[in-house]
């Protein structure tokens, strides 16, 4: 019986952490890319996946091309114009999407057993519904010559009302995906 006074407890706390928690970052990158050759890097532009508009301005750009510029630069890369023929385009896309997460508060209550050949019982589990927003950032470093793809890192989160806040998580994002970058080469 103990153990059952803890569970509300535990739920709660992974509720909380659920929320709470950082982003989901992920990385991928072409393993025959040397990446030991990159020295230079430019900012190619930014894409609103919703297509809205609404991502797409220059206080936002600004944000993150200085987020991914401290650590580009610490990892030995120097920003040049695009004039200046890098050795990596940045390319970042962002977006955001209305989602909903339903979660069961709590198992069923009420009488069960079994009663002559079909049995009997009642019971209700109630049902909650979280609305939130999801934030989307994917920063990709291109090859400008041969335009192919080398590194890709997605970043997603749940956002929250404040921007610092959100800004918060977002520089946390890509200073995991940038962790363990470069990867190491995996020799063929």
């Amino acid at each position: 019986m103990r153990g059952r006074r803890g569970l509300p407890l535990v739920l709660a706390f992974l509720i909380l952490a659920w929320g709470c928690g950082g982003p989901t970052v992920r990385t991928d990158f072409d393993p025959a890319a040397d990446f030991t050759t990159f020295r230079t890097y430019a900012f190619s532009g930014m894409t609103d996946l919703n297509q809205g508009g609404v991502l797409d301005n220059s206080l936002i750009r600004k944000r993150l091309e200085q987020m991914v510029g401290e650590q580009l630069a610490g990892k030995g890369l120097q920003q040049v114009g695009v004039d200046d023929k890098p050795d990596l385009l940045v390319h970042y896309w962002i977006g955001m999407k209305e989602k909903q997460r339903v979660e069961s508060t709590g198992p069923a209550v009420g009488m069960y057993g079994r009663r002559g050949p079909y049995g009997y019982g009642a019971g209700y589990s109630g049902v909650t519904t979280y609305e939130y927003t999801e934030g989307t950032l994917i920063i990709d470093l291109v090859t400008p010559v041969k335009n192919e793809l080398v590194w890709r890192g997605n970043i997603v989160g749940t956002l929250a009302d404040s921007k610092e806040k959100n800004l918060q998580m977002a520089a946390e994002g890509i200073a995991k995906a940038f962790a363990e970058y470069p990867p190491k080469r995996v020799n063929p």
